[in-house]
């Protein structure tokens, strides 16, 4: 094994060995003891932070001064869901949905009837078996049936959450009286013998997205009635007297009914030390974060008061997801032991604002970003890919063009590609920190985001070409992969701020990812890194200092792999082995040697070890604490594997044909080949001598290496994560427009007999200039690669 390998994977050992010397399994030493009263889950559906106000909604008003608040993402198997899905959530403590009918409108709930039976389950059953969540409906009912748990459930939701496996819900079950007394005496007595109780609160449908009455798909168990829909949860009637029976009550109407519930719910529950969580546990027809309240003791810990809400599947301070609630009634009952591995984590408060009104204010504000994000998302997606097809083309036509490069018009039209190369370079890493400035505030959100995302390209783009790194054939692309590189690996280890609700990461309603490296920012900070760890060994070469630069790629490698990969940070699963492919065969290049088969093979068998080494480690952790990596391994453990794959798989090829990504895939690819074979390569060697850029591979050897390492890297990200050709098209991005504005830079400075007729730039020719033997300067002799 060469010594450059060898000394990447100590490295990377004793990395993950100082990790795992961190006492995992320090749990709390206390005993968890039941709370005092009942646990109690209100849920609703579509209620959002600006639904609440202190005349409308009294009842949540004083909740959320008294309360721990936060948002919820209710993301479920479709963007946009119902109210059957987000109980369905709580049944089976995963992602699960009703059958999509034809119409696209959502099923109207109802209680059993006379067979006990929920309505639909059988269209719940098969559309769980139809998605590749592993969800199974009913899950929550039979472990509250094997425990022994005494249950009582309000209304036709709670039904749903409460059935166990065969639809019949478990316990007690009630309807929901029309008055509000009557709700409150229900409630009152039920809390008299029962450990968890469910209620219904109700339903809040945007206009043109009200529920409707629909019959089973399947064989049906009931005959639902369109009259019998109980008062204020979508029935035709809804408590709204003559004409106006037949128009959709407003959302401020029913908020109002919601309200009254919980406040019904609350009186039934004076006097009772219960624990209470009011969760909206789907939207209302428009995709939005919605309302998430907790109230009371908990076995361990503070209790939910004055303070925000997150859980371990977020990490995000103010934000829960509806697949966390489950867990957290389970923790609340302590029966978190006897449930299979779930996806989401226990709710828990965490320090806010020190007023209600100001935790109201920042979680309107988080609501305010995650839905302005999908204003901007779009375009500027379409738009990067429609730049960079356009330099892509402008560079094919320029960079090969035979000429003096010290006349027009090939000079100004070099200085124009370079200059434009960097912009689009710092396009990604200015979407990233455009979230430093609250541009979601602004009256005109749209303009505002591009206001703020051009200045920041602006400051980037002028730092690379201003500074004295300017004269160097790698230095301007060298300061916009540090810059890319520095600003997402401090991310990472500083909460994931920027990665949030940014153009190229991790969106709160799409609740895919919600802290660490989002698959855009892995493939940035990777092919960032590559030519970063380039520029270091190429000085460092120059000087003579082998055993330095290889140094200097291995510590760059290793700091990445663990930034990406660390449970605490990145907690990245496809990541790690990707990165120290590409640093393991730069580091062989750097030293000189060729990078084989065989190599490829052990750097293969070391990532995966690391990246196992990384979920071991969170999961040697407490259940709460666990980041995404412990619970994969958890579900692996529980026989959930195929699972997760399929589900990869899935996504992998829905994406794999979007234009947008195959653009920039396609095209970067054609790029690189014609400005490194050249138009008249011979027998496809890279920088033959067609190409007017030929005399480039003197002048930084490292080139070819460094584009084999950044391209197996995005190979291997392709093929481990669940976003499938975003990985390659976003490091695309990056790479060859650092690429473009290398190649333009040195035909700017380079001398007549190496581009075509050039001559040297009025700055002077870039450092080490072409045509010089950097192999006297210790650079490696040899940096092919067979692999």
């Amino acid at each position: 094994m060469p010594r450059s390998l060898r000394a990447l994977a100590a490295a990377l050992l004793a990395a993950l060995a100082v990790l795992l010397g961190t006492p995992a399994q320090a749990l709390d030493p206390a005993v968890p003891e039941p709370v005092p009263g009942p646990v109690v889950l209100i849920g609703v559906t579509g209620l959002r932070w600006d639904d609440v106000g202190s005349l409308t909604t009294p009842a949540l008003w004083g909740l959320s001064r008294e309360g721990s608040v936060g948002a919820v993402a209710t993301r479920s198997v479709r963007a946009r869901n119902c109210p059957a899905d987000g109980w369905l959530a709580v049944s089976a403590g995963n992602r699960a949905a009703d059958l999509l009918a034809d119409d696209n409108k959502c099923r109207l709930l109802r209680d059993p009837g006379e067979s006990g039976e929920v309505p639909g389950w059988d269209d719940y059953l098969a559309a769980a078996r139809s998605e590749s969540y592993g969800a199974r409906p009913g899950m929550l009912g039979d472990l509250l049936a094997r425990t022994g748990t005494t249950v009582t459930g309000i209304g036709p939701g709670a039904a749903v959450a409460l059935a166990g496996s065969d639809g019949v819900p478990v316990g007690e079950h009630l309807r929901v009286p029309s008055e509000q007394r009557g709700l409150a005496q229900a409630v009152r007595a039920a809390a008299e013998s029962s450990e968890l109780l469910v209620v219904d609160a109700g339903v809040i449908r945007d206009p043109g997205h009200a529920t409707v009455p629909r019959l089973p798909s399947t064989t049906p168990t009931t005959v639902p009635d369109p009259d019998d829909a109980p008062p204020g949860l979508g029935g035709a009637d809804d408590d709204l007297p003559g004409s106006a029976a037949i128009v959709e009550p407003t959302r401020a109407q029913q908020a109002v009914n919601v309200d009254a519930r919980i406040d019904a719910v609350l009186e039934g529950l004076a006097r009772r030390d219960a624990t209470v969580l009011v969760v909206s546990l789907a939207d209302s027809g428009r995709t939005a974060l919605q309302v998430a309240v907790a109230t009371g003791p908990r076995p361990l810990g503070p209790q939910f008061a004055e303070s925000l809400l997150t859980s371990g599947s977020t990490r995000q301070p103010g934000v829960v997801q509806v697949t966390d609630v489950t867990p957290t009634l389970l923790s609340l009952l302590l029966l978190e032991d006897e449930a299979p591995a779930l996806p989401g984590a226990q709710i828990v408060p965490v320090p806010g604002p020190a007023t209600g009104g100001a935790r109201v204010a920042l979680l309107r504000d988080v609501q305010r970003e995650a839905s302005a994000i999908g204003l901007v998302f779009g375009s500027f997606s379409a738009r990067l890919v429609l730049a960079q097809a356009a330099l892509f083309v402008a560079a094919a036509i320029i960079l090969v063009a035979r000429g003096r490069a010290d006349r027009a018009p090939l000079r100004p039209a070099l200085r124009v590609l370079k200059i434009s190369a960097l912009a689009l370079a710092s396009a990604p890493v200015a979407s990233f920190l455009s979230g430093l400035v609250p541009w979601w505030r602004a009256d005109r959100q749209v303009a505002a985001f591009w206001a703020v995302l051009l200045a920041w390209i602006a400051v980037i783009t002028g730092a690379a070409i201003a500074g004295p790194w300017r004269r160097h054939v790698l230095g301007p692309a060298g300061v916009v992969a540090g810059v890319t590189v520095l600003t997402l690996a401090l991310d990472a280890v500083t909460g994931s701020t920027l990665v949030i609700d940014s153009p190229m990461g991790a969106h709160r309603i799409l609740a895919a990812r919600f802290y660490g490296m989002s698959n855009q920012a892995f493939a940035l900070i990777t092919a960032g890194g590559v030519l970063l760890a380039v520029v270091v060994a190429d000085t460092l070469l120059r000087a003579g200092r082998r055993r330095l630069a290889v140094a200097s790629v291995v510590a760059i490698g290793v700091a990445l792999v663990v930034v990406d990969g660390a449970p605490a940070w990145g907690a990245d699963f496809g990541g790690p082995p990707a990165i120290i492919l590409a640093f393991a065969m730069l580091a062989v290049a750097v030293s000189g040697r060729r990078v084989s088969w065989r190599l490829v093979l052990v750097v293969g068998a070391v990532g995966v070890a690391v990246v196992l080494g990384f979920a071991l480690l969170d999961w040697m952790r407490p259940a709460a604490d666990r980041t995404h990596l412990g619970r994969f391994l958890d579900t692996v453990l529980d026989g959930g594997l195929w699972d997760v794959v399929w589900r990869k798989l899935s996504v992998n090829l829905r994406v794999l044909t979007s234009w947008r990504y195959l653009v920039l895939a396609i095209g970067g690819v054609a790029l690189t080949w014609l400005v490194l074979a050249g138009p008249r390569a011979h027998r496809g060697g890279l920088l033959g001598a067609g190409s007017p850029l030929a005399g480039l591979q003197r002048e930084v050897p490292l080139l070819r290496p460094a584009v084999a390492a950044t391209g197996a890297a995005l190979a291997v990200g392709f093929l481990m994560n669940d976003s499938g050709i975003v990985v390659p098209a976003t490091g695309i991005a990056l790479a060859v427009p650092c690429l473009v504005a290398a190649s333009a830079q040195w035909r700017l400075g380079a001398r007549a007999d190496d581009a075509g007729g050039g001559a040297p730039d009025a700055d002077g020719p870039p450092e080490g200039g072409p045509g010089t033997d950097v192999s006297d300067r210790g650079a490696a002799p040899s940096t092919s690669s067979s692999a």
